[in-house]
């Protein structure tokens, strides 16, 4: 690392120079164009590069296939071809169209006898706090309406919720496309907030998707018999997993010690049954969020832009 001082030319402009090893590392000469844009905490260069922005999967195994597309989706890959040697059996291809239903802006584009090609038709924004809090919103309001639930349960509700859930892990996956694209293409999407911080984004979105796996099965599993009994115990859930978030966007630690005792109560009173260590695993994703706050307000750098 070497610090380098500004000089200002004429017209009121500022220049550094730029090492000779990194630019003979790069391919670089006199007549080499750069991209020069704002970050949070600088200004970043580097050379001009073209996004890959297309993946082909072969289709052996549909299970795969199926996984491989969300997943492609939400690294930020705009084209996604499916090909086979041979004819794809139509119930093969349905199966695959209905991931359509599993992804906004997920789109058939063209289809062949072997092949299929999906294109991802949806924008992203920079202001992943915002993201974050829309999605957390979300989270926080099906936990009321499990609350419902659990004092008048009902098929019919539970279907719901399920229903919605569904929904919800379509939210899920474009946060997390929207955290891969503006890390791979921050001079088109420019978060604004500490580089740390996206990364404890990304795992706080992460765990918020495994709590929303171990919600699912919860309403699974829980019955009418058992649904009075854990309205008591999804009350201190649904508090845990309030603070927590707060927690991580404001950086107060002040909630820090009853979100723990409050994890414990859970762990100790919480029934052995399927839904009861569904409810502790679901808290334990709470007390990530926790450390994930705590992770968040630490900073080596207090950087400001004047």
């Amino acid at each position: 690392m070497s610090v380098r001082r500004l000089q200002k030319i004429k017209g009121g402009s500022y220049i550094i120079s730029l090492p000779s090893d990194w630019v003979r590392k790069m391919g670089l000469d006199v007549k080499s164009g750069l991209k020069v844009y704002e970050v949070f905490d600088g200004l970043k260069i580097r050379p001009p590069n073209e996004a890959k922005n297309e993946k082909v999967i072969p289709l052996v195994d549909v299970e795969d296939v199926k996984y491989l597309v969300l997943t492609y989706y939400m690294q930020g890959i705009d084209r996604i071809v499916v090909r086979s040697p041979r004819v794809i059996p139509l119930e093969v291809k349905k199966e695959l169209r209905e991931l359509q239903l599993q992804a906004y802006g997920l789109e058939v584009e063209s289809e062949t006898f072997d092949s299929i090609t999906f294109k991802v038709n949806v924008n992203v924004n920079a202001d992943l706090e915002s993201s974050f809090r829309a999605f957390t919103g979300k989270i926080l309001s099906i936990m009321e309406d499990v609350q419902v639930m659990l004092e008048r349960f009902s098929e019919e509700m539970r279907d719901d919720l399920l229903a919605r859930l569904s929904i919800l892990n379509k939210d899920y996956r474009l946060v997390i496309r929207q955290i891969a694209l503006g890390v791979q293409k921050d001079d088109e999407i420019t978060f604004m907030v500490y580089p740390k911080d996206v990364v404890l984004f990304a795992i706080a979105i992460r765990d918020l998707g495994r709590f929303l796996s171990h919600l699912s099965l919860f309403l699974k599993v829980i019955g009418a018999q058992e649904a009075k009994e854990m309205t008591q115990h999804f009350t201190v859930l649904k508090k845990l997993l309030h603070d927590s978030v707060q927690m991580f966007l404001t950086e107060d630690l002040s909630a820090m010690r009853e979100i723990r005792s409050n994890f414990k109560k859970l762990e100790r009173e919480s029934p052995g049954t399927e839904a009861g260590k569904e409810v502790v695993k679901m808290g334990s994703y709470c007390v990530a969020m926790m450390d994930n706050a705590v992770n968040k307000s630490v900073r080596i750098f207090d950087f400001k832009i004047r």
